[in-house]
């Protein structure tokens, strides 16, 4: 894996070099101007009844810029407080050429009550180990529209984790106990093709990545040592008419090193974008490879409400040679959708082997 590590370095560190004369159609020079806030009072089986709100602002420095807060707090003790900066607005530059934007993120997220059932596509839900989870992160991203459906990316991120709060007599107790703090900043380069005509809800088209994922003293990491790489394929359709869309995504991670996070591993379960299995409890299953596939049937309803049918099957493994697909995860479910200018807000209800869930949260899963 280190191998095709350095391969992506490499191709990222090319396609950045190349001149700014890429064609393709440049951002336009007009005011995209506007504000989108969102009041947050919703249930979660993860994390209890939420509370909180969203807002983003648009282009109100005349910059094509974005400013972005998430402020959220739950019954089962998470709290989650974003802040995005983009310039240009991330919705703003999709199918653009332009020559450089940037991205700033700080997330702070607690969670009171977190859950760890141990590692294996075989674990029981029963060994469940329940603890306090806090990630502390800063990142910055800067990213380059070499033409407008290919974009190479590379980003840096600075993370504090602490696990404390171990309940007794559970099986993965000495394990978390291992190590309760942790500084893992790593370094990720991306390779992106994207032909979908927009970030908010995408219709048609393709989109493609290729990330690699490095921790280790090369990036000031004292605590972790990794490399990770992922691929993601996802293909969005019309049917039915112009609004209806049939969204289909296949994902494959594999993560190896020394000194490995346990939350850094390649994780299935709850209704989070890289893991999204809506039948089963974040985190459920967790390895050193995955394989994910969703699919999405995306349609209108009436104003700017939408539904959604869907069904997500994965697996993870130890390693390559023990990769197999009999032991797959099966879940299906029912959604809304609400389409607001700035973003859109997701709500899913998932039922699989294991029971029901209900999940909360912004953007479209993929």
């Amino acid at each position: 894996m280190r191998r095709y590590g350095s391969a992506a370095a490499v191709l990222v560190a090319l396609a950045l070099a190349v001149s700014a004369a890429a064609y393709g159609q440049e951002i336009p020079d007009k005011s995209y101007k506007s504000w989108s806030p969102m009041p947050i009072v919703m249930y979660d089986n993860d994390i209890g009844v939420g509370y909180g709100g969203k807002i983003k602002f648009v282009d109100f420095l005349a910059k094509k810029e974005s400013f972005d807060l998430i402020l959220f707090n739950s019954s089962k003790g998470e709290r989650w407080y974003v802040f995005t900066f983009s310039m240009p607005d991330t919705e703003i530059r999709q199918g653009k050429t332009y020559p450089l934007a940037f991205d700033f993120k700080f997330e702070y997220d607690k969670y009171l009550k977190y859950d760890f059932y141990g590692f294996g596509q075989t674990s029981s839900k029963d060994d469940m180990t329940i603890f306090t989870h806090e990630t502390k992160s800063l990142q910055a991203t800067f990213s380059r529209g070499i033409t407008p459906e290919f974009v190479v990316t590379a980003a840096y991120s600075l993370r504090w984790l602490n696990y404390s709060n171990v309940e007794d007599g559970k099986t993965f107790t000495d394990f978390l106990r291992q190590r309760t703090s942790q500084f893992v900043p790593f370094l990720s380069l991306i390779l992106r093709y994207d032909t979908s005509e927009s970030q908010i809800h995408p219709t048609r088209g393709v989109r493609f990545f290729l990330q690699d994922d490095v921790a280790g003293g090369i990036v000031g990491s004292r605590d972790s040592s990794y490399n990770r790489i992922t691929l993601d394929l996802r293909k969005y359709t019309l049917v039915f008419g112009d609004k209806d869309v049939f969204a289909a995504r296949v994902m494959l991670q594999y993560i190896t090193g020394s000194a490995i996070p346990v939350f850094d591993m390649s994780s299935l379960g709850g209704g989070n974008e890289l893991s999204a299995m809506r039948g089963y409890s974040l985190n459920r299953f967790l390895d050193k490879g995955k394989f994910l596939a969703n699919f999405e049937y995306r349609f209108p309803l009436f104003w700017r409400l939408g539904g959604n049918l869907f069904a997500d099957t994965g697996t993870v493994w130890p390693s390559l040679d023990r990769f197999s697909f009999r032991n797959l995860a099966i879940d299906y479910g029912v959604g809304l959708r609400l389409y607001l200018p700035d973003f859109c807000v997701r709500v899913d209800y998932g039922f699989s082997k294991e029971g029901t869930r209900l999940y909360f949260n912004f953007g479209h899963i993929f």
